[in-house]
């Protein structure tokens, strides 16, 4: 499976229902997405990544999968010579609004993935196999989640109760600003494991769990703004530690409780 980074320039064209399919795509995701796409390698099952340039900011807004495979429709600008170019239809799982929402910033990108080229200059371009990973981690640790914790969830999906299963209603909170810088620089030249379990996603998983771990603020930042420590306020988590770690009755367990947890338990098998 390819995965293609599509581009999005509104100073040359004017996605006129853009804010609408954000909301959408909010509430109802997948929504359906039909783009210019100048590789004509394009399969449906592929994957792709949408990013925003021209004025700033800049950076990665949308995330989904290809429906269909190339086909010739009439060209997006009236005024080119060429007049029919290719397009792939596909669903996004995720779109951001850009005006309103934290993307994945541009420069961000050109620090940690420097083996890409993130200015393309027509959309359709191939994203390099070997920055996949961190450009997933990336991804992830913008949009993601957590079920049951207020302070880290943007938005998730829960299941409507009695005997029918499956329905979907949605379930927003607030979301409080993070930068991702801190992030990076807090993981520089780390060895990425869980510092409660040890657990290495890239010993584990390989080249897919390459590049990723989970960051924990041990200072809720639902408290409010302060200077972030990078020695004293952070610490590597994988998933299964993250989540255990916010499922204390009434408060938030620390990283040391929980490492009691996991050695105790450890002692007992």
């Amino acid at each position: 499976m390819a995965v293609w980074l599509l581009t999005w320039n509104p100073d040359r064209w004017k996605w006129g229902s853009y804010e609408k399919d954000c909301e959408q795509a909010s509430k109802e995701h997948p929504i359906p997405l039909t783009w210019s796409c100048h590789s004509k390698k394009v399969k449906a099952g592929d994957e792709f990544y949408l990013i925003k340039l021209g004025t700033p900011p800049r950076g990665i807004i949308a995330h989904g999968k290809v429906t269909e495979g190339m086909f010739e429709e009439e060209h997006w600008h009236d005024e080119k010579e060429v007049k029919i170019i290719d397009y792939l239809a596909g669903e996004c799982d995720t779109l951001l609004n850009y005006k309103t929402q934290e993307i994945l910033d541009i420069s961000l990108l050109d620090e940690r993935c420097p083996q890409q080229s993130w200015h393309p200059q027509s959309s359709g371009i191939r994203i390099r196999d070997e920055v996949l990973p961190t450009l997933r981690e990336l991804w992830t640790q913008l949009t993601m989640s957590f079920p049951g914790n207020p302070e880290e969830s943007i938005y998730f999906e829960d299941e409507a109760g009695g005997k029918v299963e499956g329905a979907k209603k949605s379930v927003y909170t607030t979301k409080y600003e993070r930068d991702p810088k801190i992030r990076c620089a807090f993981l520089k030249g780390k060895h990425l494991r869980c510092e409660v379990c040890g657990f290495d996603f890239e010993r584990v998983y390989g080249k897919l769990g390459a590049g990723y771990i989970e960051v924990h603020h041990k200072r809720p930042v639902s408290e409010g703004e302060r200077i972030t420590d990078l020695d004293n306020d952070l610490v590597m988590l994988c998933s299964n530690c993250h989540r255990m770690i916010h499922r204390g009755r009434g408060h938030m367990i620390t990283v040391e409780e929980l490492k009691v947890i996991v050695g105790s338990t450890d002692e007992k098998s």
